[in-house]
């Protein structure tokens, strides 16, 4: 008999376990091998999660019929990568996430029965709500949490306490706010409620910590902002100066060094001046008798009087008040002080210091000093930039598909699989039945079996013969 049946009975128990064993090998590496190839590449629909946000995102795509799931820190949430800009295009029509406070969709749906007192309320988480989803758009802030006092305008109350404002931000880990950026959020809320100031809105972090001042939003700049902003400056000055020494020069063996003061200090002054009016020296003529006494002088208005023999004139003054308010972070004082060789003459260094006052701006008024001193030998400065490391950038221009082949890379592993395991399978196969052909060794038994057969075999031929 013919066919598989046949086949296995003819193999040894050896061959029968290396087939099966080879059988199960190509069809477990050809299953996972097309699992691989199939599978549907996940990417990042979002990272950094809110869990609110989260299960609001999810919830949508249960709805949509959108596979997703999580990446192992909880907090990325994966979808197919060729639905990732089409899911995203969707949340963001469907306006999902909603940051968890609702915003002016709350008057949506909103009933015309509803009283002035329940619309007020309405109205305040609204604003508290739009305000949160706008904070929460800064990339240190992970939550947000606003609260508002509004102000009641009426006939009767002049007199009620004015708005307040308070935020309370969660930061993400390693986090901080700059002083800018807390004066931001202090301008923003003051801009989006009525009759709120900026210095009446508190800012907050998770531990309590308050993050605002309470003076005006204008004074919020940090002391490493002010060293920064200094450092800016300097080094935009230092390169006129090195720019107009070396044109002069004509050569790089100099040093130039640059001091700015920026002043910070809020000023406010109040000034009030008389004003002359008409072409005469003493003002504006306005009455005039003889042999009468003064009238009393007005309101808002200084009054001098001329006294002649039987004659009395009066003139008015006109007074002009101005408040001036000197910005921070002015600049209050430059200090430069240069070394060069020793290569020019007096009279043209003269000519370079007129030259850099005016290049720069220097003001001698206001307390600005420029030092140039000549020396006979001074170091060569070492370059910077050859001690910069650098570094090999690839090119934006570069296609993407040329360091992530995947179209190439799973039909090649495909194929390549199915062979190793075709040709492990072929190996086994040649392996038992090259077994088969070498003849086996007789135990006892079976020669004793094939003796007693043979020497039967012999009997009847010589009977027969």
């Amino acid at each position: 008999m013919s066919g598989p049946r046949s086949f296995f009975s003819n193999l040894s128990m050896r061959a029968r376990v290396a087939f099966g064993a080879g059988l199960i090998f190509i069809l477990g590496f050809g299953c996972v091998t097309t699992w691989f190839a199939l599978r549907a590449d996940y990417a990042a629909l979002g990272g950094e999660l809110r869990p609110a946000d989260a299960a609001e995102i999810t919830a949508a795509l249960s709805r949509w019929a959108v596979p997703y799931r999580f990446d192992r820190d909880g907090r990325t949430l994966l979808v197919p990568a060729e639905r990732v800009y089409e899911t995203r295009m969707r949340l963001a029509a469907e306006g999902v996430p909603k940051g968890g406070s609702g915003g002016f969709e709350l008057f949506k749906d909103s009933d015309y029965g509803v009283t002035e007192f329940a619309q007020r309320v309405n109205y305040q988480r609204a604003l508290q709500g739009e305000l949160e989803r706008t904070i929460s758009t800064l990339g240190e802030v992970e939550s947000v949490r606003v609260h508002l006092t509004l102000r009641r305008s009426g006939l009767f109350d002049a007199d009620s306490e004015k708005a307040k404002g308070a935020v309370t931000v969660g930061l993400r880990p390693g986090q901080t706010l700059g002083a800018r950026q807390v004066v931001g959020i202090q301008r923003l809320v003051a801009s989006a409620v009525e009759g709120l100031a900026p210095a009446a809105v508190t800012v907050l972090d998770q531990t309590g910590a308050v993050l605002s001042t309470q003076s005006d939003a204008t004074e919020g700049v940090s002391l490493d902002e002010r060293w920064n902003e200094t450092a800016r400056i300097e080094g935009v000055l230092r390169q006129r100066v090195a720019d107009l020494v070396r044109r002069a020069l004509q050569r790089d063996d100099f040093t130039v060094s640059v001091s700015i003061l920026l002043n910070y200090d809020r000023v406010k002054r109040l000034q009030e001046r008389l004003l002359g009016q008409g072409s005469g020296t003493g003002g504006m003529l306005v009455r005039e008798r003889v042999e009468a006494a003064p009238p009393e002088a007005e309101d808002g208005t200084s009054h001098s009087k001329s006294v002649a023999p039987g004659r009395e004139s009066e003139y008015a003054h006109g007074r002009e008040q101005e408040e001036i308010v000197e910005a921070t972070g002015r600049l209050q004082r430059i200090s430069i002080g240069i070394i060069i060789p020793a290569v020019l003459p007096a009279s043209e260094q003269t000519k370079l210091t007129q030259a850099i006052m005016g290049g720069v701006g220097l003001d001698p008024a206001r307390g600005d000093r420029l030092d140039i001193s000549a020396m006979e030998s001074i170091p060569a400065p070492a370059s910077s930039q050859a001690a910069a490391p650098v570094a090999r950038v690839r090119p934006s221009s570069e296609p993407a598909s040329s360091q992530h082949p995947r179209g190439v890379a799973v039909p090649l592993l495909v194929w390549l699989s199915l062979g190793i395991a075709i040709a492990a399978v072929v190996g086994a196969l040649s392996y038992s039945l090259r077994r088969r052909d070498i003849p086996q060794r007789l135990t006892g038994p079976e020669r004793q079996a094939a003796l007693e057969k043979l020497q039967r075999w012999l009997s009847v031929t010589e009977n027969v013969s």
